[in-house]
C-alpha cells in the first residue's frame, strides 16, 4: 500500500471517527436535556408507555392561614391558581359560601393569594338555595382564559342518606376575567340547573397541566372530562366519568356531554347521553367522598385522592379522623385500581386534590403536591394546606 494511500485510509478513517463523535455528542445531548431535572410543570416523559403508581409517600403539611375548605386549584395561562373557597374567608375578611380566590407564588409552602369575588352565594350557611340549602363549589377548570366552575346545593345533614351531606342540581358557570364575574347569574342556576338531581351534582374537572396545556393524551385536546359521585360531599359510593366538547363547553349545556358507559372510552360508543346509563367507573359504597382527578404528564398517569370519614360521617362521629383512598389509571376511563390508604388524624383532611403546578420528576417517580383542608371544627386544621406527595411507581414494564 502506498503512502499516499495509507495516509486516504487514516483521513477517511478519522473523519467517520469524528462523524460517530458528533452522533453521539447530539444524541447524547438530546436525551440529557430530556432526563435533566424537570421544570415545575413535569414535562412529558421520554416514552409513551407508563407503569402504575404503587406508592405515595406525604411529606410534612403546611398550613397557611387562609381558612375555608373544598380548594381545587387550576393553573391559568398567567401561571396563577385559582380556586373556589367554601365557607371561609380566605384572602379576605368575609365569610361566604363561595368565593372564589387567586393563589400566586412560585413555592408551593409559601403561597399568597386574595379574594377575586365574594359571588352572590349567600353568606356563609345562607340556605339561599332551594329547600333550605347551600350553595357548595365543585371542581374547577381554567381552558383558553376562560374558567369554569361547577356549583351545587348542598343539605348538610340529610335524614334520608343516614345524615350525610347530600348536593343536588349542579350547574357549570364561567368568568372571562380570572372569577372577578360569572355568569349565568344565581337566579337561572336556581331556576333550571343544568344536571338535575343527584347523579352528576358534584362535577369535578380533570386537571391537564397549565392551561389545560397538557391536554395531548386520551382525546383531551378535543374533550373535556369531568368526574362525580353521586351526590355526597362525603361518604359517597361511587363515580361516574362525563365529557363535552372542548368547543361546547362555554355554551353551558347539559345536552352537549356524554357519559362513559363501557368499553374503549377512545370510541364513540362507548359513550351516552343519559348519565343514568353510565359505568361506575369507581365502587366502593360510602368511601367516595367529592374528588377530582389530575393527570401526570411525567408518568402518563391519572391519580384520584378520594377520602371518607371511617367513623360516621362529616357531621356525626369522629370528624377529626377521615382516610385518604389514592386511586390511579392510565385512563379517564380505567381501569382504575387503589394503592394506598392514609388515615388523617388529627387532621381529618378532606377534598384532597393533587396539583398541576410543582410537579418535578424524580426518576421515573413524581414529586407533586396535594392540596387540602382539614376538620371543619378545628381552627388549626381548617386552612388551606399543601403536603408533599411522591408518587412512586413500579419497575418498567409492571402489570397494570
Amino acid at each position: 500500500m502506498s503512502k499516499t494511500t495509507r495516509m486516504k485510509d487514516m483521513m477517511t478513517s478519522t473523519i467517520r471517527r469524528i462523524q460517530r463523535f458528533l452522533l453521539l455528542y447530539v444524541t447524547g445531548t438530546l436525551v440529557l436535556s430530556c432526563r435533566g431535572p424537570a421544570d415545575r410543570s413535569a414535562k412529558a416523559s421520554l416514552t409513551s408507555d407508563s407503569a402504575p403508581i404503587v406508592d405515595v409517600q406525604l411529606g410534612a403539611p403546611t398550613y397557611m392561614n387562609y381558612e375555608g375548605d373544598s380548594w381545587d386549584p387550576t393553573w391559568a395561562e398567567d401561571d396563577n391558581l385559582y380556586a373556589a373557597v367554601n365557607d371561609g374567608a380566605a384572602f379576605g375578611t368575609l365569610k361566604r359560601n363561595i368565593g372564589y380566590t387567586k393563589i400566586t407564588g412560585n413555592d408551593p409552602l409559601a403561597l399568597t393569594g386574595q379574594m377575586q369575588s365574594l359571588m352572590d352565594y349567600g353568606a356563609m350557611n345562607a340556605p339561599t338555595a332551594i329547600d333550605g340549602r347551600n350553595w357548595k363549589s365543585g371542581g374547577s377548570i381554567s381552558i383558553d382564559g376562560v374558567q369554569y366552575m361547577s356549583i351545587g346545593m348542598d343539605q348538610y345533614v340529610d335524614p334520608a342518606y343516614g345524615g350525610r351531606q347530600t348536593r343536588i342540581h349542579a350547574s357549570i358557570i364561567k368568568s372571562t376575567d380570572h372569577g372577578v364575574h360569572w355568569t349565568p347569574p344565581i337566579a337561572e342556576n336556581l331556576k333550571q340547573p343544568m344536571f338535575p338531581g343527584m347523579r352528576f351534582s358534584t362535577p369535578f374537572f380533570i386537571h391537564y397541566g397549565k392551561a389545560y396545556g397538557a391536554a395531548t393524551v386520551d382525546n383531551a385536546d378535543k374533550y373535556v372530562y369531568a368526574n362525580a359521585n353521586n351526590g355526597f360531599w362525603d361518604n359517597g359510593d361511587n363515580f361516574i366519568l362525563g365529557r363535552v366538547l372542548k368547543s361546547r363547553i362555554g355554551a353551558l349545556k347539559a345536552a352537549d356531554w356524554a357519559f362513559y358507559s363501557g368499553g374503549d372510552g377512545m370510541q364513540d360508543s362507548s359513550w351516552v347521553s343519559d348519565m343514568n346509563k353510565a359505568a361506575l367507573i369507581i365502587d366502593a359504597p360510602g368511601k367516595c367522598g367529592e374528588a377530582g382527578m389530575t393527570y401526570l404528564p411525567a408518568l402518563n398517569r391519572y391519580v384520584l385522592v378520594t377520602w371518607y370519614y371511617p367513623i360516621g360521617n362529616g357531621h356525626s362521629g369522629k370528624i377529626e379522623e377521615t382516610e385518604l383512598v389514592f386511586y390511579e389509571s392510565p385512563k379517564p376511563w380505567g381501569p382504575w385500581k387503589s394503592f394506598k390508604n392514609v388515615r388523617a388524624n388529627p387532621q381529618g383532611w378532606y377534598i384532597p386534590k393533587v396539583l398541576s403546578k410543582f410537579q418535578t420528576q424524580v426518576g421515573r417517580d413524581l414529586q407533586a403536591y396535594i392540596a387540602v383542608a382539614g376538620d371543619w371544627r378545628n381552627p388549626t386544621y381548617y386552612k388551606f394546606t399543601m403536603v408533599p406527595a411522591k408518587f412512586v411507581t413500579g419497575p418498567p414494564g409492571a402489570k397494570e
